[in-house]
């Protein structure tokens, strides 16, 4: 099975199918189903809001769909295997099998019941729905192919400058994203807050919490790590985001050797932000285009995208043959 093929069963068609089967049980279930059911059930697993099943019904496939369409716009864009990448798809049938599991799960509990109010704790599904999911994320991570090997740079092409024994010299970028880039996120925290709301009514109270925990969390995260400040001077390279953390240094002694290279987010690291490409090549990707790659000499590379990476990779590179 090719890499491509794996990347398509794991983060596209998997997910497909299980909400697809989740589908298909809550429809099987409906005739079976008090009216109202429960759509909401509080911190002690008992029900505690009621209204129509048509909401489970919509939320599986509808999230499952946008999310399956957002992987596979990721593997068609990508040529390399890239971790971000593995982390995506792994994400997809663990949304899957939560959601329709939660969903499917929760219409079954409450089958041949005449008063939603006395069917059964959903605790037992919620944990069966996460632990299934964690599962098959984990085994979908290792399912999915290995990225691929960091090329070597040659030494007697990298840059360098012109600098007297005695000569200070520093280099500092700020780093924003592109504007277009802005507004996506924009769009996109829209569309997570709205989907927080609707697992806030629908969700049982744990799940809903865990949920916008998480979602606030990344967020966060998110939004840290694409507004950054990168200095090289004598001490090395360091890489600071917004927030003061995440915070990467690569001093002058761990310095093998620094390129200018041409970057494309979505294939090279599996888009924007602070992403993970494999063997320890760590990127700070906030546009296409030129980037300066940092060689360790105990291994790996970090990657950052600037338009003056030429004369970033120069210094650094004189500053780490002077040291």
């Amino acid at each position: 099975m090719s890499a491509r093929t794996r990347m398509l069963v794991a983060g596209v068609i998997v997910p497909l199918l299980i909400a697809a089967a989740s589908v298909v049980v809550m429809l099987v279930a409906l005739p079976s189903l008090p009216d109202p059911v429960a759509v909401h059930w509080g911190p002690s697993g008992a029900p505690d809001g009621f209204g129509s099943p048509i909401g489970f019904l919509l939320l599986v496939p509808i999230v499952v769909l946008a999310y399956s369409a957002f992987a596979f716009a990721i593997i068609r864009g990508s040529r390399t295997e890239t971790v971000n990448q593995r982390i995506v798809l792994a994400i997809a049938p663990f949304l899957a099998t939560v959601l329709g599991g939660l969903s499917a799960g929760g219409l079954l509990t409450q089958a041949g019941v005449a008063d939603a109010r006395d069917a059964g704790s959903i605790l037992p599904v919620l944990i069966v729905g996460f632990g299934g999911g964690i599962a098959l994320a984990v085994a979908v991570w290792f399912f999915l192919p290995a990225p691929a090997p960091i090329a070597e740079l040659d030494p007697a092409t990298l840059p360098t400058l012109e600098l007297a024994s005695d000569e200070r010299a520093t280099w500092v970028r700020r780093l924003e994203p592109a504007r277009w880039l802005g507004i996506v996120l924009g769009v996109l925290a829209a569309l997570v807050v709205g989907g927080a709301a609707v697992v806030w009514l629908v969700a049982p109270t744990p799940a809903a919490v865990i949920y916008v925990l998480a979602v606030g969390l990344v967020a966060l995260l998110g939004a840290g790590s694409l507004f950054w400040t990168v200095r090289i001077d004598s001490r090395g390279i360091v890489a600071r985001s917004a927030l003061g953390w995440p915070r990467f240094t690569v001093p002058l002694e761990d310095v093998a050797g620094a390129a200018s290279v041409s970057v494309d987010p979505t294939s090279g690291f599996g888009g924007w932000g602070v992403r993970w490409a494999g063997k320890r090549r760590l990127g700070i990707i906030l546009s296409s285009g030129p980037a300066l790659e940092v060689r360790r000499r105990s291994g790996g590379a970090l990657v950052v995208t600037t338009a003056d990476s030429e004369r970033a990779a120069a210094l650094l590179n004189s500053l780490a043959r002077r040291a």
